[in-house]
């Protein structure tokens, strides 16, 4: 997943601890193992390499995932969409070499973009796509599956205090931090990672950030992210970073893409919707203007 994931815990046994540690990162290694596009014997592969010419079966906990992306595309009105690949190839993402394309180029490309274009049975277990040349990108939500599983191996060994990570851009807080009812993290701010914009407690929540920061070229004076805005096929822009507070790693990964492309007004009536769901965004005002963090709906705990 081109990340370190990292698992703190907290316990007596040290020995046992350790082994329930070593059980969650193999989960993690597994899972990357499965649904990385940079393994070209991943399931994932397998899957865009094979699916537009019928249905392809896939493993029930994948498939599980590809149905939550789906649900997650609905309610963001296409803000989150999996099936991103095609612009991320056209912009140069994938090959670390940013570049405008042309119009005509990013107009292709969103002719293969789009869950509309994706068919999953749920009773047969299988995924088809209705055209040749779509790419299926999980980057936007399998580090946050991988940190549920990994608190769902802890669980199994009655760890019930721990601090899973995935290069710190998802985290999942089981139980509370040692002698505290809750663990707090911070949010990095957008121009220095050695400070943070805000923090938030958690407790058996998931938190995740999206920035411009992480994956970014710079044309003619203007910084174009990784994070795409797949109704459009530019890079969505008016943010620094969006944050989303969920139950679950999976949803809080692909919400805080959604939301770093929906904006303020959209990501507010998205959370209001959902009680269990907060954000925290950082707009973009400008390099000469301080950052400054904006919280929405409930999870957010306390600074």
């Amino acid at each position: 997943m081109g990340t370190e994931f990292q698992v703190v815990l907290s316990g007596e046994d040290e020995r046992a601890l350790e082994r329930a540690a070593n059980d969650a990162l193999d989960e993690v290694q597994r899972l990357d193992e499965q649904m990385s596009l940079y393994r070209p014997d991943s399931e994932l592969c397998f899957i865009n390499s094979h699916a537009a010419e019928g249905p392809v079966p896939v493993e029930p906990r994948l498939f599980k995932l590809l149905s939550g992306a789906a649900e997650i595309w609905e309610a963001t009105e296409g803000a989150f969409d999996i099936t991103v690949g095609p612009l991320m190839e056209c912009w140069g993402f994938f090959r670390g070499q940013g570049r405008i394309p042309p119009q005509e180029e990013i107009d292709k490309a969103l002719h293969r973009v789009g869950m509309q274009h994706i068919a999953l049975d749920a009773r047969e277990k299988t995924v088809r796509f209705d055209r040749p040349g779509i790419k299926l990108d999980l980057g936007g939500i399998a580090k946050g599956l991988a940190v549920d599983a990994a608190a769902v191996g802890l669980g199994a060994w009655d760890v019930t205090s721990a601090l899973i990570h995935g290069g710190w851009s998802t985290v999942y807080a089981l139980g509370g931090a040692p002698n505290e009812v809750t663990w707090r993290v911070g949010i990095r701010h957008p121009y220095d990672a050695n400070r943070r914009v805000d923090a938030v407690t958690l407790r058996n929540q998931a938190l995740s950030t999206s920035g411009n920061y992480e994956k970014f070229f710079a044309a003619d004076g203007v910084v174009y992210s990784h994070i795409m805005d797949p109704r459009t096929g530019w890079p969505a822009r008016g943010m620094l970073s969006a944050s989303a507070i969920t139950k679950a790693g999976f949803a809080s990964d692909a919400l805080s893409t959604a939301f770093f492309v929906m904006g303020e007004e959209r990501t507010r009536a998205c959370c209001a919707a959902r009680p269990n769901v907060g954000a925290v965004l950082v707009p973009d005002g400008g390099r000469d203007v301080e950052p400054e963090a904006v919280r929405i709906g409930g999870g957010t705990g306390e600074t």
